[in-house]
């Protein structure tokens, strides 16, 4: 316990100096008499809701800005759908920050679904179809395998993200079948190595595959 040896009190918890006279203390400081508080940090529903209101205000200022014009900008709709998909990767992204593997695969999916749209917006799927799904696809199956391998994890534990992105990958052999594809070179490719991963798996780990297909199955 602190004494202030001018105004002959005693003092709790740790202080600098005498709050009546501000002389130097006397003493060993202790702990406090009242509990100190830890600040509680942002919470995820906090972070999602200032996101919402940001993009709320971007939404009103191109409403605003497209009155005082007297006429909508062009780039309304694509700006919009920026936002809303920005917000979606942002609750994808808090939502599964704690499991990578979930994270990077989600992301994925919502910025193929994003591009898909834009492309359909524009009357055409050039950069969608021929080049960003065809990347992106077989990026995430070699990714998949990376942050699987330097988790620790056994194949099993991300054997199901191995196969959904292999049957999205295989699903690019549609368009190319219907002439949708109007570059279908690094779609194909795209396919052969899907197909190629599905051999591997099917060959080399089949037993692996079927209790991760079960274990999906069974949840």
């Amino acid at each position: 316990m602190m004494t202030c040896p001018k105004c002959n009190i005693t003092i709790r918890g740790d202080k600098r100096c005498c709050p009546l006279c501000k002389g130097r203390l006397k003493g060993e400081p202790e702990d406090g008499a009242f509990p100190v508080l830890e600040k509680v940090p942002v919470s995820t529903i906090t972070l999602f809701r200032i996101a919402l209101f940001l993009a709320v205000l971007a939404e009103i200022s191109f409403v605003l800005i497209s009155f005082l014009y007297g006429e909508w900008i062009h780039s309304f709709g694509v700006a919009t759908m920026a936002i809303i998909f920005g917000l979606i990767d942002l609750g994808v992204a808090l939502y599964y920050r704690g499991n990578v593997l979930r994270l990077i695969t989600m992301q994925a999916y919502v910025i193929l679904l994003a591009i898909f749209i834009i492309d359909h917006h524009f009357g055409a799927y050039y950069w969608s179809l021929a080049y960003v799904a065809p990347s992106i696809l077989v990026a995430l199956v070699i990714v998949t395998v990376l942050v699987g391998r330097i988790e620790g994890l056994v194949l099993g534990d991300y054997m199901i993200y191995l196969i959904v992105n292999v049957i999205f990958g295989l699903l690019q052999a549609i368009p190319i079948y219907k002439g949708i594809n109007p570059f279908p070179v690094i779609a194909a490719c795209s396919v052969a190595f899907m197909v190629a991963i599905a051999a591997f798996v099917v060959i080399f780990h089949f037993r692996e595959l079927k209790n991760a297909s079960a274990k999906y199955l069974n949840m």
